[in-house]
């Protein structure tokens, strides 16, 4: 009797390979008002020159302006946004590549998972909507008020590749597929039996 059959595993970065721009700058730029906005663009200003002089990498950058943007907010509010972002910004900057690939693999009965330096503010509720699977930077909680502060950390580069083994076995799937954008994405494509890059091919090939 032959062994059962293994599902794939597919997994995806966010910003810039599902979708077509940023989401996490946006976003920033959608919660924020008032006070906070200007405040924010002041202090902030610093730490953007060195980020853009390429002093400050983007997985640095990211947990600084989340804690400017974010910290002392209530909880509610901004997961409030978040839900809205998702359903009023996200789906307008879906790559049609993208949306094909993930529709073959709900085709497929694959687990997709959203692996992600973006926040779950508005990853959870487009996730939860679409049926993925998600593992991203995480600013809410149970609390009443953010902290500002990463609960696991940036999920970007190799703390990708440690969420993704701390959440699933691998083993457990025949085939692991993995889609990124940037250098960030490169340690998740390492696991994966077929990866691409900017929609093409990646030139790993798993051992």
């Amino acid at each position: 009797m032959s062994a059962p059959h293994k599902p794939s595993l597919a997994l995806f970065d966010f910003d810039g390979t599902i979708t077509d721009e940023d989401m996490f700058h946006l976003f920033l730029n959608y919660s924020a008002s008032g006070l906070r906005k200007w405040l924010g663009r002041i202090v902030i200003m610093p730490f953007y020159m060195l980020y853009k002089a390429g002093i400050i990498p983007a997985r640095c950058m990211r947990p600084i302006a989340s804690f400017i943007a974010f910290s002392g907010r209530s909880t509610a509010q901004v997961s409030t946004l978040g839900a809205q972002f998702a359903q009023e910004v996200i789906a307008q900057h879906i790559r049609p590549e993208a949306q094909a690939r993930l529709d073959w693999h709900q085709t497929q009965g694959d687990t997709i998972v959203v692996v992600s330096a973006s926040l779950n503010a508005y990853l959870t509720p487009w996730c939860k909507a679409q049926g993925y699977q998600l593992l991203c930077s995480e600013i809410l909680s149970n609390r009443t008020y953010i902290s500002g502060l990463y609960q696991s950390g940036d999920c970007s580069l190799e703390r990708k590749v440690e969420r993704v083994k701390a959440a699933f076995d691998l083993n457990n799937y025949d085939t692991i597929y993995a889609y990124g954008d940037t250098h960030e994405d490169i340690p998740m494509l390492t696991l994966a039996d077929h990866a691409m890059l900017n929609w093409q091919p990646w030139p790993h090939e798993k051992q």
